[in-house]
């Protein structure tokens, strides 16, 4: 029986969390287009195991953790828990040693059991707030009486 689309998406999170190889060289494409990369970036296995290298050596115990999934078509939309310390230069930020712990959301699209297209939405703001890189100002809560 071969996997749903859902559980290949599942599996990817084996490449971030363990930088499983065997499961990147079987579920990425060699045309693999990962979206979120950096431009330049290599696409395949190769490409979207060295985003992931890259990410555990910036983040030291960094952890994708699954919260919410679903699957429609060729599509599985994954909601992730992203947490980790910051060990090294991140968009220009250097190690500060912080505690991070912000959502991402993951799309991947799957072809023939494998893996040829993914997009994402993080809370990089929100991340960069955390490294001390942004200061946000957030508004008092409850907003202005109307009367």
């Amino acid at each position: 029986m071969s996997e749903s689309v859902l559980e290949i998406a599942h599996q990817m999170g084996k490449i971030f969390n363990d930088l499983d190889e065997e499961v990147a060289h079987r579920l990425v494409a060699p045309e693999f287009v990962d979206y979120e990369a950096p431009p330049g970036t290599p696409g395949g296995p190769a490409g979207y195991l060295g985003t992931a290298r890259w990410m555990n050596s910036v983040f030291a115990d960094a952890n994708w953790e699954h919260l919410d999934s679903f699957a429609e078509g060729d599509k599985a939309v994954l909601r992730l828990r992203f947490t980790g310390t910051h060990v090294g230069n991140f968009l220009g930020v250097e190690a500060t040693g912080n505690k991070v712990d912000v959502e991402h959301i993951h799309i991947y699209r799957v072809e023939a059991g494998k893996v040829v297209e993914h997009w994402a939405c993080r809370q990089d703001l929100f991340l960069l707030a955390q490294l001390g890189a942004v200061k946000l100002e957030m508004p008092p809560t409850g907003g202005p009486q109307r009367g």
